[in-house]
């Protein structure tokens, strides 16, 4: 109990510069985190279809059979193909899964075993080559984000703590928080594997797409709304990512975007303004909630709701998405904002020009992040850690990379 109590005091201390929530701040009905964040549970759960199974030892394999050969003579072996991991949000599954020892600090032996097996397995069962990309970015923007997150995770340690210290049993797996100092030691230990490590520095989603666009990555592993609301052609869940025990097999689900817009009567010109109005980083639900209610109608179930012991209530982020869905299919002249903008908040009655602005900003992060990077705006901004990067592909990434990282 001593070793647990320790192994979670930063989270059980941790100090935000946000304050707790007041009465006057908005709550969503189910708990859930900004609406854009919960676009992924959304996909899992309500879009049939549009999660399939898939083998990416498999699929390197066949990738590498599909790349044309030019030497005469006997054929040289395939290049690998390259698959990006987010570790951000998939440090879990990094990590090994779901060891009862993190509960206690950490199976550090046992992370470095499976990470061995999944590096060998992707590179000499599936031919396949993983490049990691970390978070090292700290962008104002996204502070309320971490606040939110941060005061999750205290409140699943403090959960932990009162279970092992009751019941002396390991606690859920749903409760799994990752060991302090995991994304370091993921890091180090994929130094040992000889696997590319990469660290953004300033946005870090329209980073990861714009690495994934600018060097013909063949996937992108990970667990996050943003990156499947930017239409990454083949996006792969990082949670349900699974090495067979004799590393043959490396299994996930595929999430097909084209299948849930069509669920959701959208398409792809549609996304961007979809994202900005479901709530995000940039323009919050808060600014969004009068909105949100508007869009239900005074005879939705969940209209008597809307005030609550003087504190304003957000409907569920899967109605959220159901209404903004329908909403933005509706429009017209989509790439009039500013007609958008004055219909979304003609019910606001404070700081409209302000939430206009906000709105568009989001509108246009979304287009950016969906487009790739072009070579015109110079060296991008990423550290790379390991061996150079790639050949024969854009260099003016790694001669930037290796420059900062002497």
């Amino acid at each position: 109990m001593v070793d647990i109590a320790w192994k979670y005091a930063p989270f059980l201390n941790m100090k935000s510069t946000y304050p707790e929530p007041s009465p006057g701040q908005t709550h969503r009905l189910n708990n859930t985190g900004m609406g854009v964040q919960g676009f992924q549970e959304y996909l899992e759960k309500r879009c049939p279809g549009a999660a399939v199974p898939v083998d990416l030892l498999k699929l390197g394999r066949t990738v590498g059979r599909q790349h044309p050969h030019h030497h005469p003579g006997p054929l040289p072996p395939p290049p690998p193909a390259r698959i990006l991991i987010d570790a951000d949000s998939g440090l879990q599954r990094l990590y090994g899964g779901y060891q009862t020892d993190w509960v206690c600090g950490g199976e550090w032996n046992a992370m470095l075993g499976y990470l061995a097996a999944l590096s060998q397995a992707c590179l000499y069962q599936g031919g396949l080559e993983l490049v990691v990309v970390f978070n090292g970015t700290l962008g104002k923007e996204r502070w309320p984000e971490w606040a939110r997150r941060a005061q999750g995770q205290r409140q699943t340690a403090q959960l932990i703590v009162n279970h092992v210290g009751s019941k002396a049993t390991p606690p859920p797996r749903a409760w799994f928080l990752p060991p302090a100092c995991l994304s370091h030691c993921v890091r180090l230990a994929m130094f040992r594997f000889r696997v590319r490590v990469v660290q953004t520095l300033e946005d870090h989603h329209q980073e990861v797409l714009s690495l994934y666009r600018d060097f013909g990555f063949c996937g992108l592993i990970a667990q996050d709304s943003e990156f499947a609301l930017c239409n990454v052609p083949a996006y792969f869940s990082s949670h349900a990512l699974k090495l067979s025990w004799n590393g043959k097999n490396l299994t996930t689900h595929q999430y097909l975007l084209s299948e849930a817009a069509r669920q959701l009567g959208l398409k792809t010109q549609h996304l961007p303004c979809f994202a900005a109005l479901l709530g995000n980083h940039i323009l919050p639900d808060e600014d969004l909630a009068a909105f949100h209610w508007s869009l239900l109608g005074p005879e939705h179930p969940l209209a008597s709701l809307k005030v609550r012991a003087h504190q304003l209530v957000l409907p569920p982020c899967e109605v959220v998405i159901k209404a903004v869905s329908e909403y933005v299919s509706s429009i017209k002249h989509l790439g009039n904002l500013d007609a958008v903008a004055r219909d979304v908040f003609k019910q606001s009655q404070s700081r409209i020009e302000d939430k206009v602005g906000l709105f568009k900003k989001a509108v246009e992060y979304f287009s950016a992040a969906s487009k790739p990077r072009p070579l015109s705006m110079g060296p991008s901004p990423y550290l790379w850690f390991g061996p150079t990067p790639f050949g024969g592909l854009p260099g003016h990434m790694g001669q930037c990379s290796l420059e900062r990282t002497r």
